[in-house]
């Protein structure tokens, strides 16, 4: 008799099934997340709520929406045509993801800022998940190869076109569906919060960055190339490789932001996380 699998844990916070290493969770086509809930949520229709916070989202994320803007209801309403009730709950949620702060003293609610000190707190967010990733990342996951590299063909044509919003997008699949792997709910929520920040601040990189179009296409090649010896480390099931990739890659964007702010102060820019890179107990 064949035997029953498991049911699967559930994160009772969000409903939703906390994915087992080796599980093939999402097809190569879909790679926004694990799925909510149980099998029979695989194919929901997205709520008006959901579609109003993908859409004010990606106008945060690429800035559309401007770091220290004020955002209401009303604005939602009139500018996106949302309906009251969506853009409250978009609201909220922005504010659990840490896109917007509510500021009694000045009234209202407010898309967070992009100064240094917020930079700061990706870049040390974004090397921490990586380094920690590297040492985590279940490679026996039968499914995690073709979708990395599915992911990646799509994030290779989208860096040809130079589509800024869907190349951060791509970027974050990548990495998320590495996190997955690991099937710790609650790290995978501050990887993922933290992916959706790095996005904005690579938006912001890009586009500054179009005023040097040589030295973007050097640096769009070497991001290829690392997601490629990303792709070759786990196909290899090479753990030390990935180890000492993902912490670097991480740090590309450092280096590209310091670029940009040469002979300014960035304050926690220059934390130094080599200490992470050594495998955990």
């Amino acid at each position: 008799m064949a035997r029953e699998s498991a049911p699967k844990r559930t994160d009772k916070r969000r409903g939703r099934a906390i994915p087992k290493a080796t599980a093939r969770e999402l097809p190569a086509e879909d790679f926004r997340g694990p799925p909510l809930g149980g099998a029979s949520d695989e194919t929901r229709l997205p709520s008006q709520t959901d579609t109003a916070l993908d859409v004010i989202r990606s106008r945060i994320i690429d800035m559309t929406i401007e770091p220290g803007s004020r955002i209401d209801e009303r604005l939602l309403v009139d500018r996106f045509r949302l309906g009251r009730t969506p853009a409250r709950e978009a609201i909220n949620r922005l504010v659990a993801e840490g896109f917007v702060k509510i500021m009694p003293q000045r009234g209202g609610t407010y898309v967070r800022k992009l100064d240094f000190d917020e930079m700061g707190e990706v870049v040390v967010a974004h090397q921490l998940a990586e380094s920690i990733l590297g040492q985590m990342c279940h490679l026996d996951d039968a499914s995690l190869l073709p979708d990395l590299k599915a992911i990646q063909r799509k994030y290779t044509d989208c860096v040809r076109r130079r589509e800024f919003l869907a190349i951060t997008q791509l970027n974050q699949d990548f990495h998320l569906r590495m996190h997955r792997t690991i099937g710790n709910t609650l790290f995978y929520d501050f990887a993922e919060s933290t992916h959706r920040h790095v996005r904005r601040l690579n938006v912001y990189i890009y586009e500054r960055e179009t005023a040097d179009p040589e030295f973007q296409s050097a640096q769009f090649a070497s991001n290829l190339d690392q997601h490629n010896q990303i792709i070759e480390a786990v196909e290899n099931r090479d753990r030390a490789a990935l180890i000492e990739l993902l912490p670097d890659h991480a740090k590309y964007t450092h280096i590209r932001l310091l670029r940009l702010l040469q002979g300014k102060s960035v304050g926690r820019l220059q934390l130094n996380l080599s200490e992470l890179q050594a495998p955990l107990a």
